[in-house]
């Protein structure tokens, strides 16, 4: 764990959030202001499941009851029911309610992309990469798009003052026939293990890709620094994706990069393919180029959704 615990009494708070990562869980307070703080980062390897976090961070703290408590999840969000996709973490409201101050707090949960899709009005310049920044005329659409762990996106809407986001699930859906061809291309018969998505841009998918086109198998991290060639495939790879996500969402505002794997590739030597290949020639390329691709490079920013989610 990491972060600050030092507040162990009378603390003054309206909400309590959580991000719930496929790696770390990271949690904070909201207070009137609307303000996150008192954030702490937990390991998920450190523990059996969310109700071990919840009270290793409720632990040393002496929260008043709570007026909410919203809690951002990296895997399906149905209607009072979430999981993570890649651990048994099960999550459910009335089980947190019953753990929290008071044992009253309503427990709101959302899909982890939904707390960044939240976040973006109000992401400071000092939490966002440009990484290519065009000035195009904006359409009040943007699409956040995480590679972490998973992959997912979120569609986001933002029109006379109000703001809409979207839940969908990207990350199991086929890969389009763009990108499949040009991976064949570069990998041949065992572009046919890669059935989703999600598995061939996630951290699982790195180290897949990598292990097709070379035989060897290394860690996500030892390929960003050491492999330019893997990192320079899955860059062009991820801007074919790009391409074909600006046609199914006119993301004219942006289309945000979120997540360790999306942080690693595009600080590594992946954004020169990736604009390479999101810029190219091809149909509607004239609608395509004016889409600013960025980079939120601030790992804790699902927090600043999740904050205004609960004041809302």
């Amino acid at each position: 764990m990491t972060g600050d615990p030092a507040a162990t009494t009378q603390i003054s708070a309206q909400a309590l959030i959580a991000d719930v990562g496929g790696t770390n869980t990271r949690m904070a307070l909201v207070d009137a202001a609307g303000t996150v703080r008192d954030s702490a980062r937990f390991a998920n390897d450190d523990h059996a499941g969310f109700a071990d976090v919840l009270a290793a961070y409720l632990g040393p703290r002496d929260l008043p009851p709570l007026d909410a408590c919203c809690i951002a999840v990296a895997g399906p969000v149905t209607p009072g029911r979430a999981r993570l996709t890649n651990r048994d973490w099960r999550f459910d409201p009335a089980a947190i309610t019953a753990a929290l101050p008071g044992g009253q707090t309503p427990v709101t949960l959302v899909n982890d992309l939904v707390a960044l899709g939240r976040a973006l009005p109000g992401l400071r310049p000092d939490q966002v990469s440009p990484l290519r920044d065009m000035a195009g005329p904006g359409n009040g659409q943007a699409l956040v798009l995480g590679l972490g762990t998973g992959v997912n996106a979120c569609p986001v809407t933002q029109r006379g003052g109000g703001l809409s986001v979207l839940e969908v699930e990207l990350g199991h859906a086929s890969l389009p026939a763009s990108v499949f061809a040009a991976l064949h291309q570069a990998v041949g018969a065992a572009a046919e293990r890669f059935g989703s998505v999600e598995h061939l841009f996630s951290g699982r998918g790195l180290v897949q890709l990598h292990r097709a086109r070379t035989g060897e198998d290394r860690p996500a991290a030892e390929i960003v620094a050491e492999a330019p060639e893997t990192v320079a495939l899955s860059g062009r790879l991820l801007g074919l994706l790009a391409r074909e996500l600006v046609f199914q969402y006119l993301p004219l505002g942006g289309l945000y990069f979120a997540g360790s794997v999306a942080r690693g590739l595009l600080t590594g030597g992946a954004q020169g393919p990736l604009c390479d290949a999101f810029a190219a020639d091809g149909p509607f390329a004239d609608i395509v180029r004016q889409v600013p691709l960025r980079l939120i490079t601030d790992d804790g920013a699902a927090l600043t959704g999740l904050a205004r989610l609960a004041t809302a």
